[in-house]
């Protein structure tokens, strides 16, 4: 981390002191009993791509009603916004243009059947297939037209044996097109040190999101929450392959001043990149330079210090945001962020076993509320008055640089004559 200055620390600290009655919110509704109450809502249902809006979406609707969150004309949600078969919670008085956006996805990794022998179907991964081998339990998911819902067809494991990847079918079936397998996957938190073992990604950040949503209905904001669906997909060099509801939904809206893309960050070393350094699962919440080592988004240099900023300035006041620098974090929605704003921020929260990799998922609730937190104050720091002042560019004369206090001057570049 770059050299941090004290006074726009102490700067951005008196902002968020001063906003009225916000550290009793942040205190009385971002807690571990809401959030795992959320949390274990949103993961008690299977959610594979393409069925968000049927499937948890209406779930995350009540858990709003039931919070008292709904009804009002400042907090609107729409389980399929404009048809893009996305959900959004619409924070403010402007129908459109929100300041701030808070992305994160609803849909789990999922694969497709392909023709099999009734015990035994290939599956295609419509997602970053990332299981080792060996076998872990799955099911299989067909839609009842008549239930309008999806339901269980048949149970059994997803078999792993180095390319091959196989439903094992124990019960039910037969299966044919139109089959969606997931793991078979329950929450499990444990509440002495808050670890969890679940799918995780990205339910984590979904309560994060509604979590910072209801301290900040309090406050005169423009928000959009946007809850997304085909974010997994299938696995490609290219941005096109995945992401492909929240290319959708950013479209019904003019850009934003701070796009927040939130996932899980992997922690521990992939076949992609290292793990974070010094910081494990319950150290609180982090935030990336670049995810998919700079193929999805990048934070502008202005950015990514000011959050750094923000970080000093949230510790004391009881928010862990760490720097994950040189840690790998995967491509989410801000391949989406990117193409309409610059300002893209990469927060989220350490996760073991990200798609199944080795072991079930892993992860800590504590890191949850820290990531709830900083939600709020981020989305009010962009509302502030500081917001234009750290992030305008002061006019530099050709050939002159901006110092730290006491440095010596950039040099000024001179190009070599062409030949």
């Amino acid at each position: 981390m770059n050299a941090i200055d004290h006074t726009i620390v102490a700067e951005i600290g008196q902002m968020v002191d001063a906003q009225p009655g916000l550290a009793d919110r942040l205190t009385d509704w971002i807690t571990l009993d809401r959030a795992g109450h959320y949390l274990s809502t949103i993961e008690s249902i299977l959610a594979p791509s393409q069925t968000a809006r049927w499937t948890r979406a209406p779930v995350i609707a009540r858990l709003l009603r039931d919070d008292g969150l709904l009804g009002t004309s400042r907090l609107i949600w729409d389980s399929n916004y404009e048809g893009s078969g996305n959900a959004a919670l619409l924070l403010g008085r402007e129908p459109k243009r929100k300041r701030v956006w808070l992305l994160a996805h609803l849909d789990q990794i999922s694969y497709l059947v392909d023709p099999g022998d009734g015990d035994r179907y290939p599956l295609m991964p419509l997602c970053y297939h990332m299981q080792h081998d060996g076998c872990r339990p799955a099911v299989a998911l067909i839609h009842d037209l008549r239930a309008g819902a999806l339901v269980v067809q048949a149970r059994g494991a997803i078999e792993v044996d180095g390319e091959s990847v196989t439903f094992v079918v124990e019960n039910g079936g037969p299966l044919g097109a139109g089959t969606r397998v997931v793991y078979d996957s329950h929450l499990v938190w444990d509440r002495e040190t808050n670890g969890l073992r679940g799918y995780l990604d990205d339910s984590l950040a979904c309560t994060a999101m509604l979590l910072a949503a209801g301290v900040l209905h309090h406050e005169p904001v423009e928000v959009l929450f946007g809850f997304t669906d085909e974010e997994e997909g299938p696995a490609g060099n290219a941005n096109q392959s995945f992401g492909r509801g929240g290319r959708r939904l950013i479209d019904s809206f003019p850009p934003p001043d701070l796009v927040i893309a939130s996932d899980v960050h992997e922690a521990e070393a992939t076949n992609h990149g290292p793990g974070p350094r010094h910081l494990h699962p319950g150290d609180g919440a982090v935030f990336a330079e670049r995810s998919s080592n700079g193929r999805g988004g990048v934070t502008p240099p202005h950015l990514y210090a000011l959050q750094a900023h923000l970080a000093a300035a949230l510790r004391p006041r009881g928010t862990r945001l760490h720097e994950n620098w040189g840690g790998y974090v995967a491509r989410g929605e801000d391949i989406n962020a990117v193409a309409v704003t610059p300002n893209v921020a990469l927060l989220g929260i350490l996760c073991s076993n990200r798609h199944y990799a080795m072991d079930q998922p892993a992860a800590n609730l504590a890191d949850v509320l820290d990531l709830a937190r900083a939600f709020v104050a981020y989305t009010l720091l962009v509302h502030s008055d500081l917001w234009p002042r750290l992030t305008s560019a002061a006019e530099i004369e050709p050939g002159a640089g901006r110092t730290s206090a006491g440095a010596r001057p950039l040099p000024k570049i001179v190009l070599p004559a062409t030949v």
